[in-house]
């Protein structure tokens, strides 16, 4: 209950104006799974909203609290509008890129030595209506993270289990010699994601318009993916076989740590955000060991690379159900929002152009997110199927 944590409010307040720190959410996280609090929350966001001098579209709010319980709000500050919605429904570690992949890992001492790594081969995304698991031999197998069945992977006779809550779980190969490591392939379309535990016990989460390639049992000496789009990962501790992730123009190879790695090539970059421990990363014939909350940026164009701090725990959201956008461009949020829910934006439009914008999205219906931005442009959609059409 509310009682059994101290100095709540000053909590919540920090959550709600973007001020918390990793120990804030970790503690928000265990609060609101607690009966009775989401309520609570959901009463002081409203106080909150009334007090912060944030002027609401009475229109737009009528019509959240009446479907969906949104708030719709536009900020005069700079020029930015924030579209503040049911926010922190699902509490998390803080994450997301146009183009990740994270890790997760406690630290450890490895050898730094150079490792020698597989070339990147890109991953069709094979125009998948659903999250697809391609065997060795073809065989495509569509899988979910809720239901349960089981699946063999008759080439490597492995035997692979989809779990609700868990995605697909492959059977531990610890005891076993691999003498040729047979592939599996995931893939994600726009609208989805997933989740697998590898048969080493590291954990992925998928984020939409992402794939992973991976063997469905890893050899002795070391252990390779290669990954497209958005993806965490929670990796297992094995000093003997380093984890290394291959990727179109850049590589990380863990040496006892948590990282983000983004290659979705928004703008023409890659990414690789490090939380804790250590990581090298190449690219462009270069190598560089980042540190933690440290950005490593590599530009396809000019083929350099840069870093920058941030507060890498900012970065994860996704796995958990929220895109967060921070100051981004309208055409920028558009397109984040097309990866998320799966659909294509036209925009007809000639509003919000020259406006930053910051917003927290759920998993979920694309309209809630639809009325939410339009509400605040003082826009129209229309939506056929997929397709999706912005108007004045």
């Amino acid at each position: 209950m509310r009682e059994t944590f101290e100095n709540i409010d000053e909590l919540l307040t920090r959550i709600l104006d973007d001020s918390a720190d990793r120990e804030d959410v970790r503690v928000f996280g265990e609060w609101i799974r607690l009966e009775g609090n989401k309520t609570y929350f959901e009463e002081f966001k409203k106080i909150w909203n009334l007090s912060s001098g944030i002027q609401c579209d009475d229109r737009a709010v009528e019509a959240g609290w009446q479907d969906y319980k949104r708030f719709m709000v536009s900020s005069r500050k700079k020029k930015t509008s924030f579209l503040l919605r049911d926010m922190w429904k699902y509490a998390a570690a803080i994450v997301i890129l146009a183009v990740s992949v994270f890790w997760f890992l406690k630290p450890e001492q490895t050898d730094e030595g150079e490792v020698s790594v597989a070339e990147y081969v890109d991953i069709p995304m094979k125009n998948a209506t659903g999250v697809t698991l391609f065997l060795a031999d073809g065989k495509a197998v569509e899988v979910s993270d809720t239901g349960e069945k089981v699946i063999h992977e008759k080439k490597g006779e492995v035997q692979i289990r989809q779990e609700a809550g868990k995605g697909l779980v492959y059977e531990s190969s610890d005891k076993q010699v691999v003498e040729e490591e047979v592939m599996n392939e995931v893939v994600v379309p726009g609208g989805e994601r997933m989740s697998i535990v590898l048969s080493d016990g590291t954990k992925v989460w998928l984020n939409s318009e992402s794939a992973i390639r991976y063997p469905a049992r890893f050899g002795n000496e070391r252990r390779v993916v290669t990954v497209k789009g958005n993806v965490y990962f929670e990796v297992e501790k094995d000093a003997k076989r380093p984890f290394i992730v291959v990727m179109k123009d850049m590589v990380t190879e863990v040496l006892g740590t948590s990282f983000e790695v983004n290659t979705y090539g928004d703008h023409d970059r890659v990414f690789m955000t490090l939380v804790e421990g250590s990581v090298r990363v190449r690219a462009g014939g270069n190598s560089v060991i980042a540190r933690p909350d440290e950005r490593i940026t590599f530009d396809l164009m000019s083929k350099k690379m840069n870093s920058e701090a941030v507060d890498a725990s900012r970065e994860i959201v996704w796995k958990d159900g929220l895109l967060v956008v921070r100051n981004e461009p309208f055409s920028d949020v558009m397109r984040k929002l097309e990866r998320w829910f799966g659909v294509s934006i036209k925009d007809q439009s000639t509003r919000g152009k020259d406006l930053l914008f910051s917003g927290v999205f759920e998993r979920g219906n694309v309209v809630m997110a639809l009325e939410t931005v339009c509400a605040n442009l003082n826009m129209n959609y229309m939506i056929d199927g997929k397709q999706v059409v912005l108007k004045d």
